[in-house]
């Protein structure tokens, strides 16, 4: 062996060339402990890379790249080989064996076996990488979670907040409890501290909203999305164990947040693991004040102190950390059955702050002693609870001086417990019109994290907006509506822009007025035990039953009810066999809203055919036989939604719902046929959903429903579709009409690493996916590329003949794209390149991220002159896999990135540096002011962050970043 070595420097540019001959030269015995080594390497990595891909599937968002399920198949193909050769019952005739010399036709023909098996072995090695290798497109941001924009911070609340921080900085401490009374600001304090710890302590940072009637699956699904998974299957165990298995990653720290629990929780059930390592029987639960003053620090205090102390606050759990807010201490000491749970009350105000708090919302003038003096003495009666006086005092603002004193006097008469709702009923009743009125008690009545979209169509089925004709300006009003709302403290934000939520507190009290002003009857997540009597069932207007047992009560009752007023019947059903009679709808005419959700209607109760009045039907997530002609006699509806029915066929009758304005149809997985001529002829249609339903769209004239139907709805503005075959395509087909869309453009069974439902999750109106290959040329595609100049989300995969995003596909520059996300593509070459420009331009100047992955021929994202607003909202950039590309940024392009947060960089093999200076910049200074991750990952040829001629210790320099940056 030892000759082969020392002919290396004597045969000088040829010796890579000989070296392969000249191994197999080794003797045969050396070469087969060498092959025996590499298998046993070869396994181990292999064992590396398959739990690296059984971590990555748990992970919604990852998709394993094939190149990476390829070399694990060769791997087991050439590891059988090699076991096969073991096997082989004539080696013991290739070696020297019992004074016998090797037969030499044995010798050579496992030699050239050996000789393969080790070639393969070693490419096999050198192609390995147990790094990270799928393709993280990552989930959408969830700042939004922690939007505190009202929030002020209170001398009297420094103290408590020290106190959480420092225990979430606590190794020993896996569990943290935050009680107090309702409305007393536990939420946005702990929104704060989620701020501060969010990138700093914990990875991740997760809060949901529990409730006093927690629902599983939504928790579980909620989770999941901000974590950026999918759970498989339907069972909540089995999605509960998907959950845990991520949780329990050591790589990633997580906070997990429950706010508002108002029931004792199965952490295991919703996949939360919560067991201590060592197994400790310490109570944390801090009583005494001394203790409590131990851990209080000023909120300037924060960085400096705690954070720069953590070195890893989950070292000793197992699993995430977990924050729960309650109103009750003793349920959080429940939870943990008062084991191994630091906890910390949220108190009121003082009287000063409340005072101070009150004047601020309220607006009022100083220099007036009478309000000043009212204020002084409202406030008082708010009992220092922050919701309470925001609620008071923006239903007083701008009001006389007599509104303000009868307040005071009703507020008098209050007890303690009833002063919260008192200030819902004063905000109800001093809100400006009957509009704002009616949605406050809509809202009531629907869920938690409820959908704007789901409140539109409420408002356009009952008719609660005057004035108002179309979908578009229904939403408009909504929105303004809300917005109100939220301003009076009434709704608030929830975990996504395109949702609402309201307190407990608020919701109770809006369920009183609308049952004692408006006869309305709620029930959530109870057992009916019997039917309200019937005075009461003539008188009511609105009948909620969500997630109730209704079963047995179902079964006593006659099969109509008399409700002659009802004009909302909703029941959202949790027995899976739970029928509705036939007649059952015989006695509510004047209904405009019926929503029926998890319902099995194996035949639709005929009784439906007497709602002559009826504008809203909603028949979701039911088993719907075929007899569903019956709804094309209700010629008065607005709104109709099945949604995750189950049904095979649209009827025909269909066509008759001339004032139909939005259908939704989507996510009907067996959904395949739309009769022809039923779209064309819902002329009013505004808005149509048919995603993830199997539509199979033909040619005009072939019996079944084409996409040319579509191009006779005039009103039609916002659309959500995914079209599997562009040869179906008509052309000039209206695009250029939408508002809002959700379009989903591909070959089929071109999906493999894409991952639309993250993508969508990314809160825009206008988002747009293709994937065009097999001869299909977007050049062509003027009903495709007239989406491209108001698209604000955007997939592209591979597209035939684009090499320069910019110049070839939309030259205004993108000028509304948040989101561009370029998966799998070999032909793009660069996101704007300044030889193809005419002229310089502004673009993308709202682009908020840019992911990029597997651009196989990327060689720069931008190389252009550009102006002052070019991406200047960039905050995130991610690059994996694209082979070509030598560098991120040039120097010059630096500083119209002012606002980048994060950079993340793996697998670019050919990358030399992060940013490149041009010769005509040489020695200039760049500077990512906002910069707060820097994430680089096999990158084997990377020299230098920038280097610029410096050395490689000066190539990164703090000079680089105003803020610490993590890598």
């Amino acid at each position: 062996m030892e000759y082969v070595k020392l002919l290396g420097p004597l045969l000088g540019p040829a010796w890579p060339y000989l070296k392969p001959l000249l191994h197999k030269l080794l003797p045969y015995e050396i070469r087969v402990g060498e092959l025996a080594k590499d298998v046993t390497k070869l396994r181990k990595v292999k064992s590396k890379v398959q739990h690296k891909v059984k971590d990555e599937e748990n992970r919604n968002e990852r998709a394993i790249d094939d190149g990476v399920i390829r070399w694990l198949e060769e791997v087991d193909v050439v590891v059988s080989d090699y076991e096969d050769f073991l096997e082989d019952e004539d080696r013991p005739y290739a070696v020297c064996s019992d004074g016998y010399l090797p037969k030499p036709a044995i010798r050579c023909r496992l030699s050239k076996i050996v000789n393969d098996i080790a070639g393969r072995v070693g490419v096999l090695l050198q192609t390995s990488n147990d790094d990270d290798f799928s393709c993280w497109l990552g989930p959408p941001s969830y700042d939004a979670d922690f939007d505190n924009i009202r929030y002020e911070m209170f001398e009297s609340r420094n103290q408590t907040m020290g106190g959480i921080m420092a225990a979430l900085a606590d190794s020993k401490v896996g569990v943290i409890g935050v009680y107090g009374w309702s409305g007393v600001g536990k939420t946005s304090l702990i929104k704060e501290v989620a701020k501060k710890v969010k990138g700093n302590m914990f990875d991740v940072v997760v809060m949901v909203n529990v409730t006093s009637r927690p629902d599983i699956r939504r928790i579980q699904g909620q989770i999941a999305e901000k974590l950026g998974m999918k759970l498989e299957g339907e069972s909540e165990s089995g999605r509960a164990a998907q959950l845990g298995e991520r949780l329990k990653d050591p790589k990633e720290k997580t906070l997990i947040i429950l706010d508002n629990m108002g029931v004792k929780l199965d952490f295991n059930m919703l996949g939360i693991p919560s067991k201590n390592n060592d197994d400790s029987q310490m109570n944390h639960k801090m009583k005494d004040l001394s203790a409590r003053r131990s851990y209080a620090l000023k909120t300037e205090e924060f960085d400096a102190s705690i954070l720069r102390k953590v070195e890893d606050p989950l070292a000793r759990y197992e699993g995430c950390k977990i924050l729960m807010i309650s109103k009750s201490e003793q349920l959080l000491l429940s939870q943990m059955d008062g084991k191994a749970i630091q906890t910390f009350c949220v108190k009121a105000l003082t009287e000063k702050e409340a005072e101070t708090m009150f004047k601020t919302m309220s607006e009022i003038d100083n220099e007036n002693s009478l309000f000043k003096a009212l204020a002084a003495q409202i406030s008082k009666k708010c009992i220092g609870l922050p919701m309470t006086i925001v609620a008071t005092a923006k239903a007083l603002k701008n009001k006389s001086l007599p509104v303000w004193e009868d307040a005071y006097r009703n507020l008098e008469r209050q007890n303690l417990i009833a002063v919260p709702e008192f200030s819902t009923k004063l905000s109800y009743n001093l809100l400006e019109n009957d509009e704002l009125k009616h949605t406050l008690l809509v809202c009531a009545r629907m869920s938690h994290d409820a959908l704007l979209t789901d409140l539109v169509r409420n408002c356009i089925g009952l008719g609660l907006l005057q004035g108002i004709y179309t979908v578009r300006e229904a939403r408009d009003r909504v929105h303004a509506l809300v917005g109100e709302l939220k301003e009076l403290s009434l709704l608030s934000d929830s975990f996504s822009s395109d949702r609402f939520t309201m307190q407990d507190i608020i919701r109770d009290a809006a369920l009183s007025i609308a049952s004692q002003q408006m006869h309305t009857f709620a029930l959530t997540k109870g057992k009916l035990e019997e039917w309200p009597d019937m005075d009461k069932l003539e008188r009511y207007t609105a009948i909620s039953l969500q997630h109730c047992d209704v079963t047995d009560i179902m079964k006593k009752f006659p099969e109509s009810i008399n409700c002659f007023r009802l004009r909302v019947f909703h029941l959202d059903n949790k027995d899976p066999h739970l029928e509705i009679p036939d007649n059952f709808f015989t006695g509510m005419k004047e209904l405009r809203v019926l929503i029926l959700i998890g319902v099995r209607l194996s035949c639709l109760p005929s009784s439906i055919q007497c709602l002559k009045k009826i504008r809203m039907l909603c028949l979701e997530r039911c088993k719907l036989g075929e007899n569903l002609s019956m709804i094309g006699e209700l010629e008065t509806l607005r709104v109709l939604s099945l949604s995750g029915s189950d049904i095979d066929k649209l009827p025909a009758k269909l066509c008759k719902l001339a004032k139909l304005q939005i259908i939704d149809i989507s996510n009907c997985f067996k959904l395949r046929e739309i009769p022809a001529g039923v779209l064309s002829s819902l002329a009013g249609l505004e808005e149509f959903y048919v995603g993830n339903s199997p539509i199979h769209w033909i040619d005009e004239g072939q019996g079944n429903a084409s996409l040319s139907e579509l191009r006779q709805l005039d009103q039609l503005t916002t659309l959500g579709i995914q079209i599997p075959e562009i040869t179906h395509m008509p052309k000039n087909l209206f695009f250029d009409k939408l508002d809002r869309y959700n379009i989903v453009i591909r070959d089929s069974n071109s999906y493999s690493v894409w991952d639309i439902k993250m993508l969508e999750m990314c809160e825009t109106s206008r988002f747009l996916a293709l994937q065009l290959e097999n001869g299909f040329d977007i050049h062509h595609q003027k009903n495709i590329k007239i989406l491209f100049e108001r698209v604000e989300n955007l997939l592209l995969g591979q597209l035939n003949d684009v090499e320069d995003i910019f110049c070839e596909l939309n030259y205004e520059g993108f000028p509304y794209l948040k989101y561009l996300s370029i998966v799998s593509n070999s032909k793009v070459k660069s996101i704007i390149n300044s030889e193809n420009q005419k002229h310089l331009e502004k673009v993308f100047p709202k682009l908020e991220s840019l992911f990029l992955y597997e651009v196989n021929n990327m060689e720069h994202i931008c190389y252009s002159q550009l102006t002052s607003d070019s991406f200047c909202k960039l905050k995130i950039i991610k690059l994996n896999m694209c082979g070509q590309l030598k560098n991120v940024f040039f120097s010059s392009t630096i500083k119209h990135l002012s606002a980048l947060e994060s950079i993340e960089v793996s697998e670019c093999n050919t990358l030399k540096e992060i940013v490149t200076s041009e010769v005509e910049n040489r020695g200039g200074q760049i500077r990512f002011p906002e910069l707060r991750s820097l994430t680089l990952k096999s990158l084997s040829e990377l020299i230098g962050f920038y280097t610029n001629g410096a050395s490689p210790e000066e190539q990164v320099s703090n000079e680089l970043f105003d803020e610490k940056v993590y890598i």
